[in-house]
């Protein structure tokens, strides 16, 4: 490639609030379109905003989780633009007064080293109306105008679409278990917009920028970035101008969609907002939230590896669900076989958890009953195979592993004197397979054990029915 890739991310994330930020108007993303619509939301004449405390609360827990710089002042500005999503014809934003600067995060780019990402600011916003396009026509859903938004900001400093991803889902992690948002991209919680711009290599020059707004997984960022750098480098190379433009990514074609040409920086037309005075932040109650912060999951993969001897493979699947990060914490409680507990969860629970698109928390399991049936494997009442369909019926039914053990008949036969009764026949039935013991001792017994288990269905202990098989063979060889 003869340029060198410039990318910069503006993240929009719903703060987790009951309420929205400028008014008592009820936050709730399943409820039916236009029913949480509070005046002052709508911008009616007469109506006053007021400051959500708990989501001031939030923007400073994520500043200080970026270890930005936490201003004391709050200061709220209106930015003007007549839009239809956007009923009052101005958005209650902090422009000249962010609530934290320069921050930085660490991620691990495509040389597996170490890269500082720096983070110019964060700002407190409200959302706008929801567009909704179908049928050639446009529907707004109001329900969303007036939530409390973070802004997160970085400088220009990604090279490449792993960077973005990475970044992301670090940044992601961060709000999960800090709980400043649920940080849902499918539900826009968690929205990205990527500033893509090229330049040749060894050249200070930069083109215009384009905008990809509102990408909304992993997947579609890394497509957009990928489609963009290929497609300004193929109009640069031919000797094009590249427009500054505000574009969309299309999953169905899976190329970026021109939304709007800008000749220029937007003029917003920036002012204070009069209704809101500002507000001096006591020091005091910065650092109760700062000091109070919980771990977070740079600080957790670490005590996690350690802790529990995972790879860093493991560790990322896990802390990627914040309630399947405490549910194997939890059952951590209950056995020491941090092993068992990993393959399970990133094996059979995770598998149904993703066929479902369920929370472990909404289902039958627990870390107790988890913890249990992984004591009744080590301790052989079950196999391996009975446990994996004892987690099966854990999730339709909510039993004891015990219960389902009874019911289902899965406990595991490791009586030896039982075993070999049921040897005996098979035993007297195929006499003649002994006679090629010598020559292929592993092909009698693997033919003895695999009838063994045809015979009880997996359930026989494997051990304890290796030992008896050798004692049937020595025994019936020596006749």
């Amino acid at each position: 490639m003869n340029f060198e890739v410039i990318i910069g991310i503006e993240n929009h994330i719903e703060l987790k609030t009951k309420t929205k930020m400028f008014s008592p108007g009820k936050v709730n993303f399943n409820d039916p379109q236009n029913t949480n619509v509070h005046y002052t939301d709508i911008g009616w004449p007469g109506t006053m905003p007021t400051v959500n405390k708990k989501g001031v609360e939030l923007a400073i827990k994520a500043s200080a989780a970026l270890g930005m710089k936490i201003d004391n002042k709050l200061i709220f500005d209106r930015k003007n633009y007549f839009y239809p999503d956007l009923p009052k014809g101005f958005q209650i934003t902090q422009f000249y007064h962010p609530i934290g600067r320069d921050g930085k995060l660490e991620i691990m780019d495509l040389k597996k080293e170490l890269k500082t990402i720096t983070i110019e600011r964060i700002h407190i916003e409200e959302d706008t109306a929801k567009q909704i396009h179908a049928n050639n026509k446009t529907y707004l859903d109001y329900n969303r105008a007036g939530v409390g938004l973070i802004e997160v900001v970085t400088d220009p400093v990604f090279r490449n679409a792993h960077e973005v991803k990475e970044y992301i889902k670090l940044l992601r992690e961060i709000l999960l278990y800090t709980d400043v948002s649920d940080a849902k991209m499918n539900e826009g919680s968690l929205r990205c917009d990527v500033n893509i711009s090229l330049r040749p290599i060894g050249s200070n020059l930069l083109f215009n920028r384009i905008e990809v707004k509102n990408l909304n997984s992993l997947n579609n960022i890394e497509k957009a970035i990928e489609f963009e750098i290929k497609r300004q480098s193929e109009i640069l190379l031919k000797g094009q101008f590249i427009q500054m433009e505000t574009r969309r990514f299309d999953e169905k074609t899976q190329k970026t969609i021109l939304m709007r040409k800008k000749s220029d920086a937007t003029d917003y037309k920036y002012f204070t907002e009069s209704n809101i005075a500002p507000i001096k932040l006591e020091q005091k109650f910065i650092n109760n939230i700062v000091d109070n912060l919980p771990e977070l999951p740079q600080e957790k993969k670490l005590r996690f590896m350690k802790d529990y001897g995972l790879k860093i493979e493991e560790v990322n699947l896990i802390l990627a669900s914040k309630s399947l990060a405490e549910f194997f914490e939890e059952t951590t409680k209950t056995t020491l076989k941090h092993d068992l507990i990993v393959n399970y969860i990133l094996g059979d629970i995770l598998v149904v958890l993703n066929k479902k698109n369920i929370d472990i928390n909404s289902t039958f399991l627990t870390p107790k009953k988890l913890g249990k049936l992984i004591v009744f494997q080590t301790e052989g009442i079950i196999s391996s195979k009975q446990a994996k369909s004892v987690i099966k019926y854990m999730f339709e039914e909510d039993l004891t592993p015990s219960d389902i053990i009874d019911k289902y008949n899965l406990k595991q036969i490791s009586d030896a004197t039982e075993i070999q009764k049921l040897l005996e026949p098979i035993f007297n039935n195929n006499l003649k397979i002994l006679n090629d013991f010598e020559t292929r001792p592993e092909r009698v017994q693997k033919f003895f054990m695999g009838e063994l288990m045809k015979l009880t269905k997996g359930q026989v202990n494997p051990v304890v029915g290796n030992k008896v098989i050798n004692e049937l063979i020595e025994k019936n060889i020596n006749k």
